[in-house]
């Protein structure tokens, strides 16, 4: 599924948080987009899920403007672009296989499963996602038991019953430590590579999107500087994104 954005911008009030984004990206990708905060990532990404909708330009994917979709249209679209946030969005009161099952609510019936009802598939489904995790032996822990790598993979196992054809992870190792931010993309990476989802990745750390990642998007105050493989990540690049020595500091 190839996603196409054309001269795609966002105000907010006075404010253009991002302007005349134009890029493609083909099924299978692994991009990450960098820039400092504020630059207009999260955004990016929030339109491309439909959680906002853009002020201008297209979002193409299929023959369709994803920015028209409404009612059960935009539902099936959020399904297909699964999102990953930075805290997790996880209920922590309730345990590790309910909070996977979230991921189904979309698919049809989906009354008994607003009332906490789920189909036998629907269970096979997200012990399968935790399975492949390395996160199945902890199906009945409260999610408040785990820890925020652990949290994490779960949040990760959400996406995938979804069966998404996109993965959107809007700084998803932000709140982690080192060790754990290391799993969290080594999982990303897994994902990707072993079902050809696509994944667009928001990063704060340039290492790790070096490491994990095939293809850079770099945004400066809302607008693309940069757009290429990793291997061409030079230092003019990343000062184009950051701005300063001293930004790009930070990120390393």
């Amino acid at each position: 599924m190839t996603l196409a954005l054309r001269r795609v911008g966002r105000r907010f009030g006075e404010s253009m948080a991002v302007s005349e984004v134009s890029l493609t990206v083909a099924q299978g990708e692994m991009v990450a987009v960098i820039g400092r905060s504020g630059a207009g990532k999260s955004t990016l990404l929030n339109m491309i899920n439909r959680l906002i909708d853009p002020t201008e330009g297209e979002i193409l994917s299929e023959g369709r403007d994803i920015a028209k979709l409404r009612g059960a249209e935009l539902r099936a679209w959020r399904r297909r672009t699964a999102m990953i946030f930075q805290r997790f969005n996880l209920v922590q009161r309730l345990n590790v296989l309910t909070n996977v099952l979230t991921g189904r609510l979309d698919f049809p019936p989906r009354a008994p499963k607003l009332l906490g009802w789920f189909s036998d598939a629907d269970r096979d489904a997200a012990i399968d996602a935790l399975a492949a995790l390395g996160m199945d032996a902890h199906a009945l822990k409260r999610a408040d038991q785990l820890s925020g790598g652990q949290q994490q993979r779960v949040a990760i196992a959400r996406a995938l019953v979804q069966e998404p054809r996109i993965i959107l992870a809007d700084e998803p190792v932000a709140s982690l430590d080192p060790l754990n931010a290391e799993g969290v993309m080594e999982a990303l990476r897994q994902i990707n590579r072993a079902r050809g989802i696509t994944v667009i990745c928001n990063l704060h750390s340039v290492p790790l999107t070096r490491a994990w990642c095939d293809r850079v998007i770099g945004l400066s105050q809302g607008r693309v500087v940069f757009d290429g493989p990793v291997g061409a990540l030079d230092e003019a690049a990343l000062l184009a994104i950051y701005g300063s020595r001293a930004a790009l500091q930070e990120a390393a």
